[in-house]
């Protein structure tokens, strides 16, 4: 009787550490399920959010892409230049498809999240990005706005891009009579021969070479037509200074101002679109005008 109940008791101790065993396995099971997929792409959600966008509202997205070694290739995080997203009824399928836009529809307002993009889903990128195996998308959502909300925005917007587009536009109309006349002294003039009037060279980051530069721009000929300007989107020009992404005209401007200065510069056709111009836009062998606002430099 007292060799049964001491056999007893050790099965019950083996049937107790097995079920201790049996439930660390499940733990560790749980721990590495399967990685989230959205839009056929692997996410991690890094914060969860509150307010959640519905269907037909518009969910604001700061972005910045990274490369796996964790280095920034690029900023979308502040001001016109942040993406917005309306949230569709039916996420979109296919080639088509959006994770970001899937996403915001997702994780809400302060949620953050990391999407990882293999690199051969993806074109145009730089050979030593292509080496690599992905890159990473890691958005945060700012804010959400319902349609009359974000209605109210763009009219804000609207209104100030045309109050300042008015503005711009007096600047560029006296700069002209002063570079037509060519005695200014107000004038200065590059190596290069790019002539300009600095109204403010702005007190932030220098516009330098390789930097990324975001640019409030209107250009006219030289009889005051205007033939482009940022101000109809309510986007800034963005470019990379000094790898030939703009006219040449543009990349020895935008050097001599740092944030927030401006400044009206006359391009020769030389240092512009050359001797063949840009048909139908600009004709060839054509002086431009532009008055250049640096917003933003990364």
């Amino acid at each position: 009787m007292k060799h049964h109940n001491i056999s007893k008791l050790f099965i019950m101790k083996i049937v107790s550490k097995l079920l201790i065993i049996s439930a660390l396995i499940a733990t560790i099971h749980s721990c590495q399920e399967a990685p989230k997929m959205i839009g056929g792409f692997k996410y991690e959600t890094t914060k969860k959010g509150g307010e959640v966008a519905k269907v037909g509202e518009y969910a604001y997205v700061a972005i910045t892409i990274k490369d796996q070694n964790d280095s920034i290739l690029q900023e979308m995080t502040k001001g016109p230049n942040m993406p917005m997203f309306k949230i569709p009824a039916n996420p979109i399928v296919g080639a088509q498809a959006n994770p970001i836009q899937d996403l915001a529809a997702v994780i809400g307002v302060g949620g953050k999240a990391t999407i990882f993009m293999p690199v051969d889903s993806l074109n145009n990128l730089p050979a030593n990005i292509m080496a690599m195996d992905y890159i990473t998308y890691n958005m945060e959502i700012t804010k959400v706005e319902t349609e009359e909300e974000y209605q109210a925005e763009m009219q804000r917007i609207k209104d100030e891009q045309e109050a300042a587009q008015k503005e711009v536009i007096e600047v560029v109309n006296a700069d002209l009579e002063i570079f037509k006349v060519g005695t200014s002294d107000l004038i200065m003039t590059t190596p290069e021969g790019l002539k300009y009037i600095m109204h403010d060279e702005g007190n932030g980051a220098q516009g330098e070479a390789g930097k990324l530069a975001l640019v409030d721009y209107y250009g006219v000929f030289l009889d005051g037509e205007m033939f482009d300007n940022s101000y109809r989107s309510g986007r800034p020009f963005q470019f990379t200074v000094g790898r030939q992404e703009a006219i040449s005209g543009w990349d020895l401007a935008i050097p001599l101002l740092k944030e927030g200065g401006n400044a009206t510069i006359y391009v020769p056709y030389t240092l512009a679109y050359g001797e063949a111009g840009r048909p139908p836009v600009i004709p060839v062998k054509t002086d431009l005008v532009f008055h250049v606002a640096l917003r933003t430099v990364k």
